[in-house]
């Protein structure tokens, strides 16, 4: 039986320097703009990357843009999931054009709005001197989302820009996807299990497949939820919500 592992990639299988396990030795998994090295993976992470490799369809299902993901040093070779789902690369690094028929027109309609948000959150970083970084992610001539972070890792600085800004859109146009410094104001019509859903439905066939997910935040939940299996790292954002707490002896 085929088996496809859809993989979300930071904090997953590779994440910044500082949230490694000190004293274990780290390899370079993605690169900055610059090509010096921001994520690192474990060797337990690299074993477990060489086993899903060995065995399945490897499918990136990520929020990082197009140019955020060519700079991710995995040897990925199928379809790929990009911008919470707003994008379906096919193998060759093209759009699906199926999938950017649905998406485009919807991303387009909600430009003007994203560019006012942005613009709100700026005005709202500038009053407090919070030192935070926004910006809306485009990719393939599609505004798609909003992104705040700190330089610093500020928790309460984002805090700020959340209450002020992004906790105030409209619940049912928006969701807040909030990880550690990622702070993310996304429309609803993305949504990575909505790309796994289409890829699961368009790529797959034709015969049975087995469908393994892996991610840590909460909002990885959903498109988890749609495989037959699920992974996730311990101590991740997801395993902290859902895992009981240890028993006493």
């Amino acid at each position: 039986m085929k088996v496809a592992l859809f993989l979300d990639l930071d904090d997953t299988v590779f994440q910044t320097r500082p949230k490694c396990p000190p004293g274990e030795p780290v390899r370079p998994a993605a690169f900055g703009r610059d090509r010096q090295p921001l994520g690192f993976r474990t060797d337990r992470q690299s074993a477990l990357l060489d086993l899903m490799f060995g065995g399945a369809t490897v499918i990136p299902t990520t929020a990082r843009n197009f140019d955020a993901y060519r700079r991710v040093d995995l040897p990925f070779s199928s379809v790929a999931i990009i911008n919470f789902g707003g994008v379906v690369l096919l193998p060759d690094g093209a759009p699906d054009p199926e999938w950017d028929a649905r998406v485009r027109p919807r991303a387009l309609a909600l430009a003007a709005e994203l560019l006012a948000i942005h613009r709100e959150a700026e005005r709202v970083i500038a009053a407090g001197g919070l030192g935070v970084v926004c910006r809306v992610i485009s990719d393939f001539d599609m505004p798609l989302y909003v992104v705040a972070k700190h330089p610093a890792g500020d928790a309460a600085a984002l805090d700020a820009v959340q209450a002020a800004v992004f906790g105030r859109a409209d619940p049912d146009a928006y969701f807040v996807h909030r990880n550690g410094n990622n702070l993310s104001l996304v429309p609803r019509f993305l949504g990575k299990e909505r790309a796994v859903a289409y890829v699961i439905e368009r790529h797959l066939g034709p015969g049975p497949v087995l469908t393994i997910g892996a991610g840590d935040s909460l909002t990885d939940a959903p498109f988890l939820a749609l495989c037959d299996f699920s992974l996730m790292p311990r101590g991740c954002q997801l395993a902290r919500r859902w895992s009981p707490a240890p028993r006493g002896g």
